[in-house]
Parts: structure tokens; C-alpha cells; sequence
């Protein structure tokens, strides 16, 4: 039946289907696995899907790295998977790592400590360790400060940024050190020297929470400048977009994706209930930046709560709903319009932390620039 259809009509029926089927019928025949594992079909699949995102979401339990990925539509657990297990656990035995971010398929980790990295398709399971930089550093000393993954659109290629700071001795205060950046192309599978960035990132490295078109963001602050630093990962220039007057002395803020812009949550409490997560009421500011580097865009959405109990923000779901994290580790969803704490229900009870990342199924190779090469088992 394959042989007697026009092939630009089993295209079009191949592009509908998700990647696990795809993957299976890669073997029906030469001239579908030709098509499937084709630039084109991969490209023209992606494009389809692109809208099919569901949640990523890690989970860190007292014994091993877990990833469950969440319907977008259902919040149902279909799939859970360990990460790739062999490269950091050879090197750092369970070592602390965390997702850097997700673009078009491809989630980008990183070892806590260190310079190591690895670009992983959970769903064809293919993964890439890349290889440390050889751009000389001196001082010895380094620590990075900021770390971006994501996708340049104008030469079709995955880049990582790595912000680092370097030091003459472990010990040298802040305003000694020097800050440099590279630039990991995945077609080139190399590092390069970057220009300077022209302030200091100052947001944890929990992973990339604000990576939106082709431009990934931190909190960063120099002198008495406090804002977002952005850097497109096509023209790879650094953008700065000031943070609204109204919340520059406020430290409890974190940074995330909502209705494909920047969001910026404040937390609110009294210093009273600031030791006391559990029974704490706390309230949430949402922000929005409606357009990067322009620093009166900021606008203020809504305020979630007082609400008890809720130890940090995760993320955001359809609709405005908003994920956070409850005491004892408890993953649930918030919903604005009708100010609902739902219980998700998802974990064990071991759970060190919770990091969601949004993320879409796909066909896109880690091995790019390179022919892939693949057993055919059929």
C-alpha cells in the first residue's frame, strides 16, 4: 500500500503522527525510513507539532534523577524516564545537576558543579555530551554565573552560552573578578570566545525559566542598575531591560515564561511568617515584560493570595494557571480566575526538587553537522 501512494500524500499523513510511531516505522521500509529520518520531513514534523507542548518536569529523589513528562491538555503522566545516567554518574556519582532549558525538542543539562554538559532528545533518546571548552582561562578560577540553551533561527543551529566569572585566588571578592563568555555551536561542535557582558547575573543557577524566541534572560544587576540581561542567540548582542521601580528593593523574585513573554513573580510576606513555610501566608505580584530591552513595558498582571504553605513558583500552564511548589514538596496548580489550589499529585514523597520546563516531542537530531549514524535492526 506504501508503494502505491504518492509520497508527498504519505508525507502529509506521516507528519500528524507523534514521534513514537515514527520511530517504529522507520523500519517498514527503506524509502520510509529515507523520509522520516530526512531534514525536510523533520523540519516540516516539528513545524506541525509545535504547538503539542506539555511539561517537562524533573524530579530529583533521594536516590536518582527521574523525568515525567506532563499532557499539556491533561496533566497526566504518560512517560517517566531517568535521564541519561552514564556520563554524569561516571564523573560525579550523583552529583547535583538540573535542566538548563528546551527548544524544539532538545533539553539541554548541566552538572552543578563544573563545565559538563549534555544535549539529550528524550524522545528518540539520543543524547550529545559536549565537550569542555579549550579557550585558555586565567585566572584559574571560575564559577559560572549563568548558562542559556537555545536556537539561532538564522543559521539553523543550537547554541549554549556559558557567563562565567574568573578569579585571581577562590577567596577574591566580587569586584575582583573578571567576566567572560562562550559560545557552544552544535553544528560546529565548538566552543568560541563572546563579548563581555555589561552587567553581573545574580539569579541562581536552578536552570533557564525565561528562554523565549531565540532569547534567553537572567536577573542581573551592576552598580545600581538591577534588571533583566538578555542575549540573542542569533545576532549574540546582550540587551538590558530595567526592572520596574516599584519592586527594585524587593529580593524575593523569580523569573519565568507566561503567554510567550518574561514574567517576574514578587513574594510578599512578613517577616514574622518568613521562617515558617507552613502554615506562612504569602502573596504573589505578577509581572509581565511585554517587550525586552524596552523598560517601561513592564506591567503588572495580577496578585495570587494570601495563600498558605507555598514555598516558590514553578511555572505557568494554560490559561494564567501557575504551578507552584508546596511544603513537603507537593506540586500543585493554582488557577487565577478562580483562585483554586489544586493538588497534582504527583510524586513519591522523596522528592529534593522540582524543576518544569515546557517541552515538545520531537524528531530533531543531537547529531547535528555530522551524519547520523544508526543501527537498522529491521
Amino acid at each position: 500500500m506504501a508503494k502505491e501512494l504518492p509520497e508527498d500524500l504519505v508525507t502529509e499523513i506521516l507528519v500528524w503522527l507523534p514521534v513514537v510511531s515514527l520511530l517504529r516505522f522507520k523500519c517498514v521500509c527503506k524509502s520510509w525510513y529515507a523520509l522520516i529520518t530526512h531534514q525536510n520531513f523533520i523540519r516540516k514534523h516539528l513545524l506541525h507539532n509545535n504547538n503539542n507542548s506539555s511539561a517537562l518536569l524533573l524530579l530529583q529523589t533521594s536516590e536518582d534523577y527521574v523525568v515525567s513528562t506532563f499532557s499539556y491538555e491533561t496533566l497526566q503522566v504518560p512517560l517517566t524516564q531517568p535521564v541519561p545516567p552514564l556520563y554524569f554518574e561516571m564523573r560525579f556519582g550523583m552529583d547535583e545537576f538540573y535542566v538548563v532549558g528546551s527548544c524544539n525538542g532538545l533539553v539541554c543539562l548541566h552538572a552543578n558543579y563544573g563545565l559538563y554538559v549534555v544535549i539529550w532528545n528524550p524522545a528518540t533518546k539520543e543524547t550529545k555530551v559536549v565537550a569542555n571548552s579549550s579557550l585558555l582561562r586565567f585566572p584559574a578560577y571560575y564559577r559560572i554565573d549563568g548558562i542559556g540553551f537555545g536556537f539561532d533561527a538564522k543559521t539553523n543551529d543550537y547554541k549554549i552560552l556559558n557567563i562565567l566569572s574568573l578569579y585571581d585566588d577562590p577567596d577574591s571578592i566580587r569586584n575582583e573578578k573578571i567576566v567572560q563568555t562562550e559560545v557552544y555551536s552544535l553544528s560546529a561542535d565548538s566552543w568560541r570566545k563572546g563579548d563581555s557582558p555589561p552587567c553581573f547575573i545574580c539569579s541562581s543557577l536552578r536552570g533557564m525559566d525565561t528562554y523565549i524566541n531565540g532569547v534567553a534572560s537572567w536577573e542581573a544587576s551592576v552598580d545600581d542598575w538591577k534588571g533583566i540581561l538578555s542575549f540573542d542567540m542569533s545576532d549574540e548582542v546582550f540587551l538590558k531591560t530595567q526592572l520596574p521601580g516599584d519592586v527594585l528593593n524587593d529580593s524575593g523574585r523569580h523569573f519565568f515564561v507566561l503567554n510567550e513573554s518574561i514574567a517576574m513573580t514578587v513574594t510578599i510576606c512578613s517577616e514574622d511568617d518568613m521562617y515558617i513555610i507552613e502554615s506562612s501566608e504569602v502573596c504573589f505580584d505578577i509581572w509581565l515584560l511585554l517587550e525586552v530591552g524596552v523598560n517601561d513595558s513592564w506591567t503588572r498582571l495580577f496578585t495570587i493570595g494570601p495563600i498558605t504553605g507555598i514555598t516558590r513558583l514553578l511555572g505557568s500552564w494554560k490559561n494564567d494557571s501557575i504551578f507552584f511548589e508546596k511544603y513537603y514538596r507537593q506540586l500543585v496548580l493554582y488557577d487565577p480566575s478562580t483562585k483554586e489550589i489544586t493538588d497534582l499529585k504527583v510524586g513519591d514523597g522523596h522528592i529534593v526538587s522540582w524543576q518544569i520546563i515546557t517541552y515538545t516531542e520531537t524528531l530533531v537530531s543531537v547529531k547535528r553537522g555530522r551524519e547520523v549514524e544508526e543501527q537498522d535492526n529491521c
